[in-house]
């Protein structure tokens, strides 16, 4: 049976399916990957305000992002996920925007996993510049070759990843009981200074570390069950993620002073400071754990947008080709590898804005494309619709669409917001001519 609503492909490849257990590994390491990453919150926007965010922003982000991805998985659980969606919905430039937008923002994303990678592992062995770019370019490979070998093997190992990044973060919350039982608030006040550049820049990177809900989506053809697995595994995965933030980061500020030594990797200094050199040992492997376990996951659906957009007529067609030994597309994964080894000496704070615009760009068309398939094919056979009714559809839609203006209404109240959502307008307004260029050069997908 063709779940499908216009007959797109369920399933590529019918065979080594992604079970319930190894998806909820895989979300959660595409979506969290853990605390680390939210330190920089913590300098930019204070202890408070971030812990606070890290509370808001499930509800008006995560939560509804999550039910729109199951719904529309339920609807067309084929590979290339949220691309068909917006086709389907929209038509084939506002499909070919949502891949253009995806592989931005991915672009940007997958160069800071390596660069995090290798300032973890700096923590317990001091590697200079030259080391560091080395490090991250084996990690890149390393976890391509793993996409090479299928949907499965990146699953199991996401499960075993997911638990040594854990463990740590568990050891830091189980010996900081006292400090949540007699939680001092820190001393520093909610707003400082500079309220509304403080609220811009935290919420940035808050929403950077809640993102991602819709992205295993693309390989719904791979899922064992995608219409109702989809959702169990969003509806697991979702408090993990909140208590792995918020838990960690009341342990580590209770009673903190300044903040302002913050930054990526400060986690295991704190690990270091509240229980000495083994947890703080233990949180630098961690991260670099995480660093590694996040771009894997990531890997596995970013390297299908290649391949999905090599299927439609966009990119040359030898990418829409399958390695028979392991039934995965080996020359997509290749091309991403050599994309982010390129990509690595980029930084972190500004390639965060760049990214977060372009992903909530990316989900404007697919609350669109929501809206617009709620209309074209209301009838769903018992699958996930969102509930609430027509109220339900609106929140769903408007919660994300209003934190992410907010946003972006404060960062450019700042200078170095302001560039930065300069670019990020200029680099997306090139998605019309690298689509008619595309259709010029490898035919498109037909217009209807």
């Amino acid at each position: 049976m063709n779940d499908a609503p216009t007959g797109y492909p369920v399933a590529a490849r019918p065979t080594r399916r992604l079970s319930l257990l190894p998806l909820i590994a895989v979300i959660y390491l595409v979506v969290s990957g853990g605390a680390y990453g939210l330190e920089d919150a913590v300098r930019l926007a204070g202890p408070r305000l971030t812990l606070l965010l890290c509370l808001i922003v499930p509800f008006t982000l995560s939560l509804p992002t999550a039910m729109m991805a199951a719904e529309l998985t339920a609807l067309m659980p084929v590979e290339g996920g949220f691309y068909f969606w917006v086709k389907e919905a929209l038509g084939p430039f506002a499909g070919f925007s949502e891949a253009y937008l995806t592989i931005l923002y991915t672009a940007v994303d997958m160069a800071i996993y390596p660069v995090l990678f290798a300032a973890y592992l700096s923590f317990l062995v001091p590697v200079g510049p030259t080391g560091q770019i080395a490090v991250g370019v084996a990690m890149i490979w390393i976890a391509g070759l793993m996409n090479l070998l299928g949907v499965r093997p990146v699953g199991i190992v996401s499960i075993l990843l997911m638990m040594v990044l854990l463990t740590p973060f568990v050891a830091m919350v189980l010996i900081g009981i006292p400090r949540l039982i007699h939680f001092t608030p820190p001393a520093q006040p909610l707003f400082g200074a500079d309220p509304l550049g403080a609220l811009g820049a935290g919420l940035t990177v808050v929403i950077w570390n809640f993102g991602g809900w819709e992205n295993v989506s693309v390989v719904a053809g791979e899922i064992d069950n995608p219409r109702h697995n989809y959702l169990r595994a969003v509806v697991a995965a979702l408090p993990l993620i909140v208590l792995g933030y918020v838990l960690p980061l009341l342990v580590c500020v209770s009673g903190t002073g300044k903040t302002a030594p913050w930054g990526t990797g400060w986690f295991s200094h704190e690990g270091y400071r509240i229980s000495g050199p083994i947890l703080g040992s233990a949180l630098a492997i961690g991260g670099a754990v995480m660093s590694f376990a996040v771009f894997e996951a990531a890997m596995l659906w970013v390297s299908r947008m290649p391949f999905v957009l090599a299927r439609e007529g966009y990119l040359p067609r030898p990418l829409s080709e399958l390695w028979s030994a392991t039934e995965t597309p080996g020359k997509s994964i290749l091309l991403c590898s050599m994309v982010f080894t390129l990509l690595i000496p980029l930084g972190f704070v500004a390639l965060v804005v760049l990214d977060v615009f372009f992903y909530m760009a990316a989900l404007v068309l697919e609350m669109m494309a929501l809206v617009r398939l709620r209309r074209t094919t209301p009838g769903r056979d018992g699958r996930f619709v969102v509930g609430g009714g027509a109220l339900g559809l609106a929140l769903t839609v408007a919660l994300p669409v209003i934190t992410w203006l907010a946003t972006f209404g404060l960062a450019v109240s700042t200078g170095g917001g302001r560039r930065d959502f300069v670019v990020a307008l200029l680099l997306a307004a090139t998605a019309w001519p690298a689509y008619a260029l595309a259709r010029r050069r490898w035919g498109g997908a037909p217009v209807k």
